[in-house]
């Protein structure tokens, strides 16, 4: 990552952090919820996700194959959020 781009990502992360302790006993945040808080985009959060797992300041838990995949957060050794919610998108037929 150049590093003129670490500054930026730093902030996101705050803001990142600041999510998951709202969301806490409540549905990890979705992509949508989390590219609208923090600007980072839809192409880069998963290596941003990434990056702040290996910089120790995030953990990531998912479960089930890839997507749709549910997954939850929490900063390193706080409280996790609830595992992601998944709406049943119906089909109307008329």
């Amino acid at each position: 990552m150049p590093r003129s781009l670490r500054p930026i990502l730093d902030v996101a992360a705050g803001n990142l952090m600041l999510m998951i302790a709202i969301h806490q006993d409540r549905p990890c945040p979705t992509n949508e919820e989390i590219m609208e808080w923090t600007g980072v985009p839809r192409g880069r959060l998963n290596a941003w996700f990434a990056e702040l797992e290996a910089r120790g300041i995030l953990e990531v838990q998912r479960k089930g194959l890839g997507p749709p995949r549910r997954r939850r957060l929490r900063a390193v050794g706080g409280s996790w959020t609830g595992w992601t919610a998944r709406r049943n998108k119906q089909r109307r037929d008329r």
